[in-house]
């Protein structure tokens, strides 16, 4: 019987495993960057906090990478037709994103609404998760979505301020860090078969 976690199913051939991997790396990435955000415009940016965070997103790096690596000394190679099948929709969802974020960004500071940038661009980041689930049949990326999605929606009871955006960035980061946990976990298993 199948796990139930909301993972690509495969039945075969390393090269979703090797998509996992590199999905939790992105995770990782992004994920750190959310958090290190989440320090400095919390107002947390302490020694101590930063140590944490870079050590975690030191972390949420190198074990996917590991993975990887890992993979491609056991001689694991993608098929080039795996990406090429989900990399034009992937890049039209990825660019949809960015310019969304963009503009929307710059037209929140210049109506002198900036404060709500963390929740806006946790909300656009949040929803390209849906249609990537779906390109890559990983559930995960679903669920990934709307926690993003409703969680930087409800930091918004939170009056404006430090905590505010310490509440969205950070909502973002873990997501994105338990994806990959996620991700990296069901992998350890799949591999193992």
């Amino acid at each position: 019987m199948e796990n139930t976690i909301a993972i690509p199913n495969v039945s075969s051939g390393a090269a979703p495993l090797q998509g996992r991997a590199i999905g939790a790396l992105i995770c990782g990435v992004f994920g750190a960057i959310w958090m290190f955000e989440a320090v400095y415009f919390g107002a947390m940016a302490t020694p101590l906090w930063l140590t944490v965070v870079a050590l975690l997103s030191v972390t949420f790096i190198a074990w996917p990478a590991a993975k990887l690596y890992s993979y491609s000394r056991r001689g694991y190679s993608p098929k080039a037709e795996n990406w090429a099948s989900v990399s034009k929709a992937y890049w039209i969802i990825v660019t949809i994103e960015w310019v969304t974020c963009i503009v929307g960004v710059n037209v929140l500071n210049n109506i002198g609404y900036g404060g709500l940038v963390p929740q806006f661009v946790g909300l656009v980041v949040g929803i390209h998760f849906l249609p990537l689930a779906r390109i890559f049949k990983a559930p995960i990326y679903n669920w990934t979505g709307a926690v993003m999605s409703i969680g930087v929606l409800a930091s918004l009871v939170i009056p404006a301020g430090n905590v505010r955006n310490l509440a969205a960035y950070g909502i973002c980061g873990y997501s994105l860090w338990a994806t990959a946990i996620v991700i990296l976990c069901k992998d350890k298993f799949s591999s193992t078969k």
